[in-house]
């Protein structure tokens, strides 16, 4: 397993493609921070706080950036395989199909923690850096060290709720059909978020789990994990059965 990490990490690191994921990273802590400042500017009296900044950060990423970005990384990671008809090559190796498509999945879920983590450490920079120049409350360590979980946490339901897209990318052997779903996906996140009914829609429900906002919705948080969980097997399953009859 760890050579099939190794090897997709060449692969990656040998592709503009890690640009996007880096370029992903960037754009949400950068959007948050400027946004912030804007409204200290135009009102001083606003008061700038990291548990805002990382509140703010984690909406934008788990209901639009972070699917959008973790589906191109992911598309591109297994439909090349189509594309470069190195499938072939690597069936006659010593590898079962399972363990091969599998080591692909761990990656993609390292992938995931690494933006969320990363993300988070560039909330975590820009704010100490703000705060030489403004005011900036609950900057501390374990205000930081809160939200990495919280982070960390969003990653793994992140991880779950991906799995459709492997499906269709594995099903389609191609980015179009991830893409658009996946972008019509985030489009309906932000109009369910703040839906009494957001808890049955597995991507928004994420988000509203993982920043306790689940109270006051008409689904139960723990209908809720039930249904990401559902996805995640049935998206898993779905796809390990697909591509064993790749022929």
């Amino acid at each position: 397993m760890l050579r099939l990490l190794y090897c997709e990490y060449i692969k990656l690191k040998r592709s503009k493609i890690l640009l996007i994921g880096i370029a992903g990273t960037l754009i949400v802590p950068f959007f948050v921070i400027v946004k912030a400042v804007t409204k200290y500017v135009s009102n001083p009296r606003m008061v700038m706080s990291l548990f805002s900044l990382y509140d703010d950060a984690l909406m934008f990423l788990m209901l639009l950036f972070a699917p959008m970005v973790l589906t191109i990384l992911h598309a591109w990671i297994i439909s090349r395989e189509y594309t470069d008809k190195t499938l072939k090559n690597i069936f006659v190796i010593p590898v079962s199909r399972t363990a091969f498509l599998c080591g692909k999945l761990l990656f993609l879920a390292i992938l995931t923690f690494l933006f969320m983590l990363v993300s988070w450490l560039e909330i975590l920079a820009l704010a100490l850096l703000c705060g030489c120049f403004i005011p900036v409350t609950e900057l501390t360590l374990p205000s930081a060290l809160f939200f990495l979980f919280k982070m960390l946490f969003g990653g793994l339901l992140l991880c779950a709720t991906q799995m459709p897209f492997v499906y269709l990318t594995i099903k389609t052997r191609g980015f179009a059909a991830p893409l658009v779903t996946v972008s019509a996906i985030s489009l309906i996140n932000v109009v369910m978020s703040n839906s009494p009914i957001a808890g049955f829609y597995p991507w928004s429900a994420s988000y509203l789990i993982v920043t306790r906002r689940m109270s006051g919705r008409n689904c139960p948080k723990e209908i809720a994990a039930a249904i990401i969980l559902l996805l995640f097997l049935l998206g898993i399953t779905a796809s390990l059965f697909r591509f064993k009859k790749e022929e």
